[in-house]
């Protein structure tokens, strides 16, 4: 498994989907902070999944400030601002006022990069996290599953979380870009029923676009295999003749 990240700055990273990114950590460094527990997490497992994580060991408001300040003077070149890191950056306590803090040193001195999110969907019920999703200006939430069966299977979400309420809050969600990770052996989502239901969320939300890919790094459980560039091909293809939405595949290769 990949270390966690111990700062709240990091890269920036070439994305294969971003391009130059520069990774903002909302999460504690001790340990994961997620709602879910993904087969496939290049961070390995979630020990305490919640969605109430409560306020220990997160970054503060100031630290959070302070760190991307910093990082601005030091004159990186980069085309987003990407809040993710070492679990899902929603949880935050105060994620409202860090992402009117960050847009708002955005604004004043790199205006032409963009304010991004990678989340796991789980908070999308909730009011108050749409609302600053409406302020990125690219939210890009997962969906890995069409179904409550593959979701408990894929993502191993907390209790209380279902796909009902996460398809009801991705629906309120302007500008929803959708994430897709797929993967085959001991669980899949990439064929057969959990696939077609996958299709039927897709065209219910209509996305403005929809990103399929799958894991290179690691995984933390034995049978999780890794969907081949020519098979995300396939499935791009398919979704986007089924639902006609703008759906593109990606790999450790691409550029």
């Amino acid at each position: 498994m990949l270390p966690l990240k111990q700062e709240i700055i990091y890269g920036p990273v070439n994305s294969r989907r971003l391009g130059r990114s520069l990774g903002i950590n909302l999460l504690p460094a001790c340990g994961k902070a997620c709602s879910f527990d993904c087969v496939y997490c290049q961070y390995g497992r979630t020990r305490v999944k919640t969605l109430d994580p409560g306020p220990d060991g997160f970054p503060t408001l100031g630290e959070v400030i302070a760190a991307v300040e910093t990082a601005l003077k030091s004159g990186p070149d980069f085309d987003y601002f990407t809040f993710s890191g070492n679990g899902e950056p929603t949880l935050h306590p105060q994620w409202p006022e860090i992402v009117e803090a960050v847009r708002q040193l955005r604004d004043r001195h790199r205006p032409a990069a963009r304010l991004t999110l990678l989340s796991n969907s789980s908070t999308a019920a909730r009011p108050v996290v749409r609302a600053m999703l409406a302020r990125l200006d690219l939210p890009i939430m997962k969906l890995d599953a069409g179904d409550e069966a593959t979701l408990a299977a894929i993502n191993r979400p907390a209790n209380g979380i279902s796909l009902e309420a996460i398809v009801e809050g991705l629906a309120q969600v302007p500008g929803l870009i959708i994430q897709s990770l797929m993967v085959e052996g001991a669980v899949t989502n990439s064929a057969g029923p959990a696939f077609e239901n996958w299709l039927g969320a897709l065209a219910t939300l209509e996305p403005v676009q929809v990103q399929v890919y799958s894991t290179d790094r690691p995984v933390p459980e034995a049978g999780v295999e890794r969907v081949p560039p020519e098979r995300l091909q396939q499935i791009a293809a398919r979704a986007v003749y089924q639902t006609g939405l703008d759906v593109r595949a990606y790999w450790s290769s691409t550029r």
